[in-house]
């Protein structure tokens, strides 16, 4: 699905002349505004649901004390493994600095094979390695890339098409509780519903029935 379709399903729910979302002659919403939450959306569904992968690997040095430079476009961190320069691979886990404390009290000031990540308190796009590594190695990566945005230029959205009535409903719920003459709490939270309702059906069709 384009851009441009999605745009025309969201002016026919705020009952605005269709056009692929070129005007909005209420003047309740800009176009601008309204590409932004569909964007906003987009990139919240990929996040949500780890639908779309990708992979990269990180050169890492010791002396970097573990602390890894993530991609432009990070999202969220899907899976992570430490490969070391023999070869040997460990899974990573997240954790806090808490547990990391628990599990290894010395992980700042000692060093050894990384057996967990921190994303929580590292800075932006960052992620800190527990233990900091002994070695040089290399850190095997599975994110969620930020997709191209959509301009309404009629690009092809990065979301399946069966999954991107939820886009429209997320973006509709953010339109409707904006403060203005057409505001709609009661749209806007079943709006919200349809949203995870698609979120959830993602999660279950990409885990499988069980």
């Amino acid at each position: 699905m384009t851009d441009q379709s999605l745009l025309t399903e969201i002016q026919y729910a705020l009952l605005e002349p269709p056009d692929g979302g070129a005007s909005w002659p209420s003047e309740v919403w800009t176009r601008d505004e309204v590409i932004g939450n569909l964007n906003s959306n987009i990139w919240a569904w990929l996040r949500d649901t780890h639908a779309l992968m990708t992979r990269v690997e990180l050169p890492q040095l010791a002396a970097s004390l573990g602390v890894v430079a993530l991609p432009a476009d990070w999202l969220a961190t899907g899976t992570c493994v430490w490969r070391a320069a023999s070869g040997a691979r460990t899974p990573l886990g997240p954790v806090d600095r808490f547990e990391g404390d628990l599990a290894l009290p010395s992980w700042e000031s000692t060093a050894g094979t990384p057996i967990g990540y921190d994303e929580f308190e590292a800075d932006t796009l960052t992620l800190q390695l527990i233990p900091r590594p002994a070695t040089n190695g290399i850190l095997e990566l599975l994110y969620v890339a930020r997709t191209t945005a959509a301009n309404g230029a009629g690009i092809t959205l990065p979301v399946p098409e069966e999954f991107c009535s939820g886009i429209k409903y997320g973006a509709l719920s953010m339109l409707l509780r904006k403060v203005g003459r057409l505001v709609d709490p009661e749209r806007a939270a079943y709006a919200e519903q349809r949203y995870d309702l698609t979120v959830l059906l993602t999660k279950i069709l990409l885990g499988g029935w069980s």
